[in-house]
């Protein structure tokens, strides 16, 4: 009902373009139908113009725990506040000096250097508030979460300490409890894991909280968030607050490598040493070859002998003809010019017109005919050398 009181959809559209002329004014009489088939557009890009109005413009909200910021991440109302107190509140990124009472580390974004100037300023008598967990600065480690299934109860004061006395809750959604170390005091809620940790550091104090929730924007107003940043930060009206502004978005300290776990870095490191092992397993061996035995060269005569010898002792004389017959088709026909492949008709044909001897009695060879007995196979060994001669003879004498 707000939403059409305030921008109705069918009124923008009204205001905008008429009804009644809308078409005509725009388009002439003989357009009418564009002028119809562009209407619904027209109205839709009204629409959108009334919606935009009706939200407005977006917010300004500048980067988390921003001490200028006035969005519900910012801590602006903290610093308007400490300045109402009649406190002197400075924003920089310089750690405190001489005439510092009081400091507010919100993200420890400093270098070793600064830290060493932080640690040597609260122990000449100052004032630190650390509420950024991980900080080396933090006198206590980050222990349990105070979320319990999704709702972040408020704290209550139970400690001692007098300075806190007008401090009963805190409302610290999101944040963690800290293991309170010997020698240090821990508030809400107990003695052995507090959201408030005090300890002394030469003559300062180093006061860590277990997140700056309490301290934004959105949160300051609620429970006792107010009274304890000013009993924190602002004790006395004359005080001197140096809030520390955090670190602009890409511009921290950190690299790549250092948001990467410890643990992943550690399984990384096993990789790369085990991947070394198996290279040197798999590598070369080092020092002189490993001789293996290698098999026995024959001659290729002797090679030829031992082939007849066995061909003599089977009295294998098809086998024999046919190997004399093949080994002078392939000898003949590279003297020929034909190709090694060349059948042995084609081969006797050949031979036949550039010798005496008649094609069948070459092809008969070639062929490799079954000789009768042991004088018939030495009878065609030799005419085998005789057309081998006289090929040889004939290819001579043609050059």
């Amino acid at each position: 009902m707000r939403a059409r009181a305030l921008f109705p959809a069918q009124r923008a559209a009204r205001a905008l373009f008429p009804a009644q002329g809308a078409a005509r004014a725009l388009f002439p009489a003989q357009g009418a139908a564009r002028a119809r088939r562009a209407l619904p557009w027209i109205l839709a890009v009204a629409g959108a113009l009334a919606a935009a109005l009706a939200v407005g413009a977006p917010g300004t909200d500048g980067p988390l725990l921003d001490p200028s910021s006035t969005g519900p991440s910012g801590t602006k109302a903290l610093v308007d506040t400490l300045r109402e107190l009649g406190a002197r509140v400075e924003v920089r990124s310089e750690p405190p000096g001489r005439g510092d009472t009081t400091a507010l580390l919100l993200v420890d974004d400093l270098d070793d250097p600064g830290r060493r100037q932080m640690t040597d300023w609260v122990r000449g008598g100052g004032t630190l508030i650390v509420t950024d967990v991980t900080s080396p600065l933090q006198p206590a480690r980050p222990g349990s979460s105070i979320s319990l299934g999704g709702l972040d109860p408020e704290l209550r004061r139970g400690c001692p300490v007098a300075a806190l006395s007008a401090v009963d809750r805190v409302s610290a959604p999101g944040a963690v409890l800290l293991e309170v170390p010997p020698g240090a005091t821990g508030c809400f809620p107990g003695e052995r894991e507090s959201w408030l940790v005090v300890a002394s550091v030469g003559r300062g104090t180093v006061v860590g909280l277990g997140g700056a929730s309490a301290f934004l924007n959105s949160h300051l107003a609620r429970a006792d968030n107010a009274v304890l940043a000013a009993t924190l930060l602002a004790p006395t009206p004359t005080d001197r607050v140096v809030v520390l502004r955090p670190p602009a978005p890409g511009a921290g300290q950190e690299d790549l490598g250092d948001l990467v776990a410890p643990r992943v870095k550690l399984a990384l490191v096993q990789l790369g040493v085990a991947f070394v092992l198996v290279a040197l397993w798999r590598a070369p061996r080092l020092g002189r070859p490993v001789l293996e035995p290698q098999p026995v060269q024959v001659p290729g005569s002797a090679l030829v002998i031992a082939v007849g010898e066995l061909l003599q002792r089977t009295r294998s004389r098809a086998q024999a003809a046919s190997v004399l017959g093949d080994d002078l088709r392939r000898t003949l026909a590279a003297r020929l010019g034909l190709p090694s492949s060349a059948p042995a008709e084609v081969v006797a044909d050949a031979v036949a017109g550039r010798s005496t001897r008649s094609a069948e009695e070459v092809l008969a060879i070639l062929a490799g005919q079954t000789p009768a007995d042991e004088e018939a196979l030495v009878a065609l060994a030799q005419t085998v050398e005789a057309i081998r001669r006289e090929i040889g003879r004939h290819e001579v004498g043609s050059r």
